[in-house]
Protein backbone atom coordinates (compact mmCIF):
# COMPACT_ATOMS: atom_id res chain seq x y z
CA UNK A 1 0.00 0.00 0.00
CA UNK A 2 1.13 3.61 -0.82
CA UNK A 3 0.43 4.27 2.64
CA UNK A 4 2.56 1.75 3.96
CA UNK A 5 5.30 2.80 1.89
CA UNK A 6 5.59 6.16 2.99
CA UNK A 7 5.61 5.35 6.45
CA UNK A 8 8.31 3.15 5.71
CA UNK A 9 10.53 6.20 3.39
CA UNK A 10 9.69 8.25 6.44
CA UNK A 11 11.24 6.91 8.83
CA UNK A 12 14.44 5.95 6.88
CA UNK A 13 14.71 9.50 6.04
CA UNK A 14 14.42 10.50 9.79
CA UNK A 15 16.62 8.33 10.58
CA UNK A 16 19.43 10.63 9.44
CA UNK A 17 17.96 13.91 10.43
CA UNK A 18 18.68 15.36 6.55
CA UNK A 19 21.71 13.55 5.69
CA UNK A 20 21.26 12.20 2.97
CA UNK A 21 24.03 10.24 1.58
CA UNK A 22 23.69 7.21 4.36
CA UNK A 23 19.73 6.59 2.86
CA UNK A 24 21.18 6.93 -0.92
CA UNK A 25 23.63 3.81 0.03
CA UNK A 26 21.07 1.59 2.18
CA UNK A 27 18.68 1.93 -0.69
CA UNK A 28 21.40 0.63 -3.19
CA UNK A 29 22.08 -1.97 -0.76
CA UNK A 30 18.99 -3.26 -0.54
CA UNK A 31 17.21 -2.35 -4.12
CA UNK A 32 14.38 -0.75 -2.47
CA UNK A 33 12.49 -0.50 0.99
CA UNK A 34 10.52 -3.06 0.48
CA UNK A 35 13.07 -5.61 0.33
CA UNK A 36 14.62 -4.13 3.12
CA UNK A 37 11.65 -4.17 5.76
CA UNK A 38 10.88 -7.97 4.44
CA UNK A 39 13.81 -8.77 6.56
CA UNK A 40 13.91 -8.80 10.43
CA UNK A 41 17.46 -6.60 11.73
CA UNK A 42 19.68 -9.69 12.25
CA UNK A 43 19.08 -10.67 8.18
CA UNK A 44 19.44 -7.11 6.78
CA UNK A 45 22.72 -6.94 8.93
CA UNK A 46 23.77 -10.17 7.50
CA UNK A 47 23.08 -8.94 3.85
CA UNK A 48 24.68 -5.51 4.78
CA UNK A 49 27.10 -5.08 7.65
CA UNK A 50 27.39 -1.27 7.41
CA UNK A 51 23.88 -1.47 8.56
CA UNK A 52 25.05 -1.85 12.28
CA UNK A 53 25.69 1.28 13.39
CA UNK A 54 21.92 2.82 11.65
CA UNK A 55 19.89 -0.60 12.69
CA UNK A 56 18.59 0.24 16.17
CA UNK A 57 17.07 3.15 14.23
CA UNK A 58 15.97 1.60 11.17
CA UNK A 59 14.28 -0.99 13.38
CA UNK A 60 12.81 0.88 15.85
CA UNK A 61 8.91 0.90 16.67
CA UNK A 62 9.13 4.52 17.97
CA UNK A 63 10.79 5.72 15.09
CA UNK A 64 8.52 3.71 12.67
CA UNK A 65 5.39 5.45 14.91
CA UNK A 66 6.30 8.69 14.87
CA UNK A 67 6.73 8.22 10.65
CA UNK A 68 3.07 7.15 10.72
CA UNK A 69 2.26 10.47 12.30
CA UNK A 70 4.15 12.55 10.29
CA UNK A 71 2.59 10.78 6.89
CA UNK A 72 -1.29 10.72 9.01
CA UNK A 73 -0.61 14.49 9.53
CA UNK A 74 0.53 15.53 6.16
CA UNK A 75 -2.99 13.76 4.64
CA UNK A 76 -4.78 15.61 7.00
CA UNK A 77 -3.31 18.77 5.96
CA UNK A 78 -3.19 18.11 2.55
CA UNK A 79 0.30 18.09 1.93
CA UNK A 80 1.61 16.22 -1.15
CA UNK A 81 4.70 13.76 -0.21
CA UNK A 82 6.92 12.45 -2.89
CA UNK A 83 9.45 10.30 -2.65
CA UNK A 84 12.79 9.86 -4.18
CA UNK A 85 11.50 6.71 -6.26
CA UNK A 86 7.83 8.33 -7.51
CA UNK A 87 7.93 9.67 -11.21
CA UNK A 88 6.72 13.48 -9.90
CA UNK A 89 10.00 13.67 -7.80
CA UNK A 90 12.19 17.09 -9.03
CA UNK A 91 14.59 14.99 -11.96
CA UNK A 92 17.37 17.83 -10.91
CA UNK A 93 17.21 16.88 -7.67
CA UNK A 94 17.14 13.27 -8.13
CA UNK A 95 20.45 13.88 -9.88
CA UNK A 96 22.38 15.10 -6.77
CA UNK A 97 24.28 12.62 -4.98
CA UNK A 98 22.77 13.87 -1.63
CA UNK A 99 19.50 14.24 -2.58
CA UNK A 100 16.51 13.97 0.13
CA UNK A 101 14.79 10.95 0.16
CA UNK A 102 11.62 12.31 0.80
CA UNK A 103 9.66 15.90 0.06
CA UNK A 104 6.64 17.13 1.84
CA UNK A 105 4.94 19.90 -0.07
CA UNK A 106 1.75 22.36 -0.37
CA UNK A 107 0.76 23.96 -3.39
CA UNK A 108 1.64 23.20 -6.78
CA UNK A 109 4.56 23.19 -9.10
CA UNK A 110 5.76 21.00 -12.31
CA UNK A 111 9.17 20.39 -11.41
CA UNK A 112 9.55 19.41 -14.96
CA UNK A 113 9.61 22.97 -16.24
CA UNK A 114 12.85 23.97 -18.28
CA UNK A 115 13.97 26.74 -15.89
CA UNK A 116 14.62 27.20 -11.98
CA UNK A 117 16.80 29.61 -10.54
CA UNK A 118 18.21 30.30 -7.25
CA UNK A 119 18.23 33.93 -5.77
CA UNK A 120 19.31 33.79 -1.99
CA UNK A 121 21.69 35.78 0.37
CA UNK A 122 22.04 37.78 3.60
CA UNK A 123 19.37 38.05 5.79
CA UNK A 124 20.73 41.55 6.93
CA UNK A 125 20.30 42.53 3.33
CA UNK A 126 19.91 46.50 2.55
CA UNK A 127 18.74 48.62 0.24
CA UNK A 128 21.18 47.95 -2.43
CA UNK A 129 20.47 44.26 -2.13
CA UNK A 130 16.96 44.46 -2.12
CA UNK A 131 16.68 47.00 -5.09
CA UNK A 132 19.29 44.35 -6.77
CA UNK A 133 16.57 41.63 -6.29
CA UNK A 134 13.57 44.03 -7.77
CA UNK A 135 15.24 44.49 -11.10
CA UNK A 136 17.01 41.46 -11.73
CA UNK A 137 13.72 39.50 -10.81
CA UNK A 138 11.44 42.21 -12.93
CA UNK A 139 14.07 41.47 -15.66
CA UNK A 140 13.44 37.79 -15.07
CA UNK A 141 9.97 37.77 -15.62
CA UNK A 142 10.37 39.26 -19.38
CA UNK A 143 11.57 35.99 -20.63
CA UNK A 144 9.50 34.18 -23.44
CA UNK A 145 9.64 30.65 -21.00
CA UNK A 146 9.21 32.50 -17.36
CA UNK A 147 11.46 30.52 -15.23
CA UNK A 148 10.45 29.82 -11.55
CA UNK A 149 12.15 31.31 -8.83
CA UNK A 150 13.72 29.39 -5.35
CA UNK A 151 14.91 30.36 -2.35
CA UNK A 152 14.61 29.15 1.19
CA UNK A 153 11.51 31.72 2.55
CA UNK A 154 14.16 33.55 5.34
CA UNK A 155 14.41 37.07 6.40
CA UNK A 156 16.18 39.57 4.55
CA UNK A 157 17.23 38.83 0.90
CA UNK A 158 14.88 35.36 0.49
CA UNK A 159 11.74 37.49 1.16
CA UNK A 160 12.56 40.16 -1.24
CA UNK A 161 12.88 37.25 -3.52
CA UNK A 162 9.81 35.63 -3.21
CA UNK A 163 8.01 38.86 -2.87
CA UNK A 164 9.17 39.88 -5.93
CA UNK A 165 8.30 36.84 -7.72
CA UNK A 166 4.64 37.17 -6.62
CA UNK A 167 4.69 40.70 -8.00
CA UNK A 168 6.06 40.31 -11.30
CA UNK A 169 4.17 37.28 -12.26
CA UNK A 170 6.26 34.28 -11.69
CA UNK A 171 6.06 30.82 -9.70
CA UNK A 172 8.08 30.45 -6.94
CA UNK A 173 9.19 27.83 -4.74
CA UNK A 174 10.03 28.26 -1.32
CA UNK A 175 12.00 25.56 0.52
CA UNK A 176 11.62 25.51 4.50
CA UNK A 177 14.23 24.70 7.07
CA UNK A 178 11.43 23.19 9.41
CA UNK A 179 8.66 20.93 9.27
CA UNK A 180 4.81 22.43 8.30
CA UNK A 181 3.71 22.79 11.80
CA UNK A 182 5.97 25.42 11.94
CA UNK A 183 6.29 28.57 9.63
CA UNK A 184 9.95 30.19 9.77
CA UNK A 185 10.28 33.26 10.60
CA UNK A 186 6.59 33.56 11.85
CA UNK A 187 6.56 36.89 10.22
CA UNK A 188 6.82 34.98 6.73
CA UNK A 189 3.28 33.18 7.62
CA UNK A 190 1.26 35.44 5.25
CA UNK A 191 4.00 35.67 2.43
CA UNK A 192 3.71 31.63 2.32
CA UNK A 193 -0.41 31.79 2.01
CA UNK A 194 0.57 33.52 -0.66
CA UNK A 195 3.39 31.75 -2.15
CA UNK A 196 0.90 28.50 -1.89
CA UNK A 197 -1.14 30.24 -4.59
CA UNK A 198 1.20 30.82 -7.42
CA UNK A 199 4.02 28.38 -6.44
CA UNK A 200 4.58 25.98 -3.44
CA UNK A 201 6.64 25.31 0.04
CA UNK A 202 8.55 22.35 0.37
CA UNK A 203 10.65 21.02 2.86
CA UNK A 204 12.36 17.41 3.46
CA UNK A 205 11.69 17.94 7.30
CA UNK A 206 8.75 15.71 9.44
CA UNK A 207 6.10 17.98 10.15
CA UNK A 208 7.01 18.57 13.42
CA UNK A 209 10.37 19.44 13.65
CA UNK A 210 10.95 23.16 14.20
CA UNK A 211 13.51 25.72 13.61
CA UNK A 212 16.57 23.83 14.99
CA UNK A 213 19.72 26.34 12.84
CA UNK A 214 21.95 23.50 11.38
CA UNK A 215 18.92 22.16 9.19
CA UNK A 216 18.72 25.44 7.84
CA UNK A 217 22.09 25.04 6.09
CA UNK A 218 21.32 21.43 5.37
CA UNK A 219 18.04 22.71 3.29
CA UNK A 220 20.52 24.93 1.41
CA UNK A 221 21.21 21.59 -0.97
CA UNK A 222 17.58 21.23 -2.08
CA UNK A 223 17.37 24.92 -3.45
CA UNK A 224 20.80 24.39 -5.18
CA UNK A 225 19.60 20.92 -6.37
CA UNK A 226 16.36 22.21 -7.72
CA UNK A 227 17.76 24.36 -10.01
CA UNK A 228 19.85 25.24 -12.86
CA UNK A 229 21.36 28.40 -11.69
CA UNK A 230 22.55 29.84 -8.38
CA UNK A 231 22.51 33.81 -8.32
CA UNK A 232 23.65 35.58 -4.76
CA UNK A 233 22.80 38.67 -4.57
CA UNK A 234 24.76 40.17 -1.11
CA UNK A 235 26.72 38.35 1.64
CA UNK A 236 29.09 38.72 3.67
CA UNK A 237 32.18 36.36 4.06
CA UNK A 238 30.21 33.77 5.74
CA UNK A 239 26.92 32.63 5.30
CA UNK A 240 24.08 30.58 4.19
CA UNK A 241 24.30 31.92 0.39
CA UNK A 242 27.94 31.03 -0.01
CA UNK A 243 27.14 27.55 0.93
CA UNK A 244 24.04 27.31 -1.53
CA UNK A 245 26.35 28.25 -4.18
CA UNK A 246 29.53 25.86 -3.67
CA UNK A 247 26.74 22.82 -3.37
CA UNK A 248 25.27 24.30 -7.03
CA UNK A 249 29.57 24.57 -8.22
CA UNK A 250 29.53 20.89 -6.68
CA UNK A 251 26.36 19.79 -8.00
CA UNK A 252 27.99 21.21 -12.39
CA UNK A 253 25.25 23.93 -11.87
CA UNK A 254 25.66 27.38 -12.89
CA UNK A 255 26.24 30.01 -10.27
CA UNK A 256 26.32 33.81 -10.52
CA UNK A 257 26.95 36.65 -8.01
CA UNK A 258 26.38 40.47 -7.93
CA UNK A 259 29.50 42.43 -7.22
CA UNK A 260 30.25 45.23 -4.49
CA UNK A 261 32.62 47.91 -3.52
CA UNK A 262 35.93 45.83 -2.64
CA UNK A 263 36.05 48.00 1.11
CA UNK A 264 32.28 46.88 1.54
CA UNK A 265 31.56 43.90 3.87
CA UNK A 266 28.54 43.36 3.10
CA UNK A 267 30.02 41.95 -0.32
CA UNK A 268 32.85 39.94 0.63
CA UNK A 269 31.18 37.10 0.15
CA UNK A 270 30.02 37.73 -3.43
CA UNK A 271 33.50 39.20 -4.24
CA UNK A 272 35.49 36.09 -3.16
CA UNK A 273 32.85 33.68 -4.93
CA UNK A 274 33.96 35.70 -8.26
CA UNK A 275 37.57 35.94 -7.68
CA UNK A 276 37.35 32.29 -7.03
CA UNK A 277 35.78 31.64 -10.26
CA UNK A 278 32.69 30.05 -8.98
CA UNK A 279 30.85 32.49 -9.58
CA UNK A 280 29.97 34.85 -12.78
CA UNK A 281 29.72 38.48 -12.61
CA UNK A 282 26.09 39.51 -12.90
CA UNK A 283 25.14 43.06 -13.55
CA UNK A 284 21.72 42.64 -14.51
CA UNK A 285 19.22 40.44 -15.27
CA UNK A 286 20.61 40.13 -18.75
CA UNK A 287 23.17 38.75 -17.68
CA UNK A 288 21.80 35.74 -16.13
CA UNK A 289 19.65 35.42 -19.55
CA UNK A 290 22.76 35.30 -22.12
CA UNK A 291 24.69 33.30 -19.56
CA UNK A 292 21.85 30.73 -19.69
CA UNK A 293 20.38 30.91 -23.11
CA UNK A 294 16.84 32.39 -22.00
CA UNK A 295 14.91 34.33 -24.57
CA UNK A 296 13.00 37.35 -23.40
CA UNK A 297 9.79 38.47 -24.79
CA UNK A 298 11.30 42.18 -25.19
CA UNK A 299 14.65 42.15 -25.65
CA UNK A 300 17.58 41.93 -22.78
CA UNK A 301 16.83 44.60 -20.05
CA UNK A 302 19.65 45.91 -18.40
CA UNK A 303 19.90 45.89 -14.47
CA UNK A 304 18.88 49.72 -14.08
CA UNK A 305 18.87 51.84 -11.08
CA UNK A 306 16.93 54.63 -12.64
CA UNK A 307 18.55 56.60 -15.55
CA UNK A 308 18.05 59.84 -13.43
CA UNK A 309 21.07 58.38 -10.87
CA UNK A 310 23.20 57.75 -13.77
CA UNK A 311 22.51 60.54 -15.34
CA UNK A 312 23.46 63.16 -12.81
CA UNK A 313 26.46 61.16 -12.03
CA UNK A 314 27.87 61.49 -15.13
CA UNK A 315 26.72 65.08 -15.37
CA UNK A 316 28.43 65.85 -12.01
CA UNK A 317 31.65 64.12 -13.26
CA UNK A 318 31.81 65.80 -16.68
CA UNK A 319 31.45 69.36 -14.34
CA UNK A 320 33.72 68.12 -11.47
CA UNK A 321 36.25 65.16 -13.20
CA UNK A 322 38.14 63.26 -10.33
CA UNK A 323 35.72 63.46 -7.48
CA UNK A 324 36.00 60.51 -5.03
CA UNK A 325 32.40 58.72 -4.34
CA UNK A 326 32.00 60.62 -0.72
CA UNK A 327 31.80 63.89 -3.13
CA UNK A 328 29.55 62.55 -5.46
CA UNK A 329 27.53 61.22 -2.58
CA UNK A 330 27.37 64.51 -0.96
CA UNK A 331 26.41 66.57 -4.34
CA UNK A 332 23.84 64.04 -5.44
CA UNK A 333 22.33 63.82 -1.86
CA UNK A 334 22.48 60.24 -1.27
CA UNK A 335 25.01 57.74 0.57
CA UNK A 336 28.22 56.50 -0.50
CA UNK A 337 26.67 52.83 -0.60
CA UNK A 338 23.36 54.13 -3.07
CA UNK A 339 25.92 54.97 -5.79
CA UNK A 340 28.15 51.53 -5.54
CA UNK A 341 25.96 49.94 -8.17
CA UNK A 342 25.73 52.89 -10.51
CA UNK A 343 28.72 53.57 -10.56
CA UNK A 344 29.81 49.98 -11.53
CA UNK A 345 27.66 49.78 -14.37
CA UNK A 346 28.95 53.00 -15.60
CA UNK A 347 32.14 51.97 -15.18
CA UNK A 348 31.62 48.64 -16.87
CA UNK A 349 29.62 50.29 -19.55
CA UNK A 350 32.34 52.60 -20.30
CA UNK A 351 31.02 56.14 -19.71
CA UNK A 352 33.15 56.72 -16.57
CA UNK A 353 36.90 55.47 -15.27
CA UNK A 354 38.15 55.03 -12.16
CA UNK A 355 41.15 56.97 -12.29
CA UNK A 356 43.00 56.35 -8.46
CA UNK A 357 42.33 57.46 -5.28
CA UNK A 358 38.71 55.77 -5.53
CA UNK A 359 38.13 58.94 -8.03
CA UNK A 360 36.00 58.77 -10.91
CA UNK A 361 35.80 61.12 -14.62
CA UNK A 362 33.48 61.23 -17.33
CA UNK A 363 34.85 59.65 -20.78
Amino acid sequence: MRRDFLIRTACLAGCFEGLSVPTRQIMEAFGSLDNLYSLDQDEALRLYPPLIQFAGKLFSPIRMEAAERDIDWAEKHNLTVITIEDAGYPERLRQCPDAPLILYMKGECDFSRPRFIAIVGTRAATGYGRRYCDKIVEGLSRCGTKPVVVSGLALGIDTYVHTFALRYGLDTVAVMGTGFDTIYPPSNYQLAEEILHHGALVTEFSPFISSYPVNFVRRNRIIAGLCDCTLVVESKAKGGGLITARLAQDYDRSVFAVPGRFDDNTFRGCNDLIEDHVAAIVTGADSIIRAMNWDVRQGFLPLDFGDGVKGNIVKFLTEHPESDTETIAAALDCSVRDLSLPLIELEMSGAISLVGGNKYCAN
